[in-house]
């Protein structure tokens, strides 16, 4: 009797073991076959109907600052984020020798006004000859101290002073050849027209070696520091305006003759707010890509608190007339290729059904054909629906 029992106890257990794991199973599969999604009633409507085209947000005034001369950076007091006003310093250059230049030519058309030219001539002679004399002796040192910087013996900043000094002396003789030269080939008047325009050339050259903004804007880039030398082929300094922004975009041939200069238009930023800016079409063009066969248009937006920037993507409302219809949300509408679709709710299991879209306001859409009035739609979590599934609506 007790053998009996023991059988028929371990039977029932068995039984109890297999039905909650069928129940288990069960209640997860209905998980993965329940979606949550808000619904609405389609209703009819009037539509601002237009197009919606999407485009990347620019700065309409940039500036890769890039110098006059080449030099040492002496300073350069901004960095990226610096908001700096037009003509504000951005680098100035070591400027010691421009600086010995400009006296030099000063004091050559110091004397060429005021000297007799056999004078001159001997005096440019003496001062050749003294200059050709420190420039052998700087050269010869440099080249040493080269080669001693090489091989370790001597350190660099003992070397850039050689340098230094080799460079001085080399501008003095070749300056003092172009004095002689003058002088051995030109009448007073000549030479004093010659070495003012020596002195206006070294001083032009020492203007440049302070670079200053081109506009008032915010440093975005800074590519040199402090004891580096800048070149006359790379920026140092990028500087973007952000109190008005452009977006481009390109419509198709019916849009285009709809679209004017001058012409208002929304533009909505969705990474910056729902609400969309207004901007001004300021470039329409007359003619389309060759490769695109889109026309490029241009709209400008002002932007003073500076929350709209560069690369930020920014979706354009072209107004193309009222239209009336179904109007449902924007993004209850899905798309594959060039059809559309919406999910219509039935008894709490949601149907993929293909319909023909209109215009759009950006948030709302006009739906010509393949929904009714009165039918519930999905507007949320419509990519992880499919045909059949049920779902829990949210409102």
């Amino acid at each position: 009797m007790k053998n009996l029992f023991r059988i028929v106890m371990v039977g029932f257990l068995a039984v109890s073991i297999v039905t909650m794991a069928a129940c288990s199973t069960g209640s997860k599969a209905g998980d993965q076959n329940t979606v949550s999604v808000s619904k609405l009633t389609a209703h009819t409507g009037s539509l601002n109907g237009g197009t919606v085209v999407g485009g990347k947000l620019d700065a309409l005034n940039s500036a890769n600052v890039v110098p006059k001369i080449a030099g040492k950076v002496a300073s350069i007091p901004v960095d990226v984020g610096s908001e700096v006003a037009e003509g504000d310093l951005l680098v100035s250059l070591d400027a010691a020798d421009l600086v010995a230049m400009v006296d030099l030519y000063a004091a050559q058309l110091d004397k060429a006004r005021n000297s007799d030219l056999p004078t001159q001539k001997n005096q440019a002679e003496l001062t050749l000859a003294n200059a050709e004399s420190s420039f052998k002796t700087a050269e010869a040192d440099y080249q040493r101290n080269k080669q001693l910087r090489d091989s370790s013996v001597i350190s660099s900043q003992q070397f850039e002073q050689s340098e230094k000094l080799y460079i001085q002396a080399k501008a003095s003789y070749e300056a003092a050849q172009n004095n002689l030269n003058i002088l051995v080939n030109a009448t007073i008047p000549e030479t004093i027209r010659q070495s003012e325009a020596q002195l206006k050339k070294a001083q032009a050259d020492f203007a440049n070696t302070v670079i200053r903004a081109p506009i008032g804007g915010v440093v975005t880039a800074r590519y040199i520091n402090p004891g580096e030398m800048a070149s006359t082929t790379q920026p140092v300094v990028t500087l973007v305006n952000l109190d008005t922004v452009i977006v481009s975009v390109n419509v198709n041939e019916t849009q285009i003759n709809k679209i004017n200069v001058g012409q208002q238009l929304k533009v909505r930023v969705g990474s910056v707010q729902d609400e969309p800016f207004v901007g001004s079409v300021t470039n329409v063009a007359f003619a389309a890509n060759s490769s695109s066969k889109a026309y490029p248009v241009k709209i400008q937006i002002p932007n003073p608190q500076h929350v709209l920037k560069p690369g930020m993507f920014a979706e354009v409302f072209f107004n193309t007339g009222d239209e009336d219809g179904i109007i449902i949300p924007r993004e209850a509408l899905a798309t594959d290729g060039e059809k559309s679709y919406i999910w219509v709710i039935s008894n709490g299991i949601v149907t993929k059904r293909e319909v023909v879209a209109g215009p759009s306001d950006g948030k709302n859409v006009v739906i010509r054909s393949g929904l009714r009035e009165g039918e519930e739609i999905a507007t949320t979590n419509i990519d992880s629906l499919k045909d059949g599934v049920k779902i829990i609506t949210q409102n």
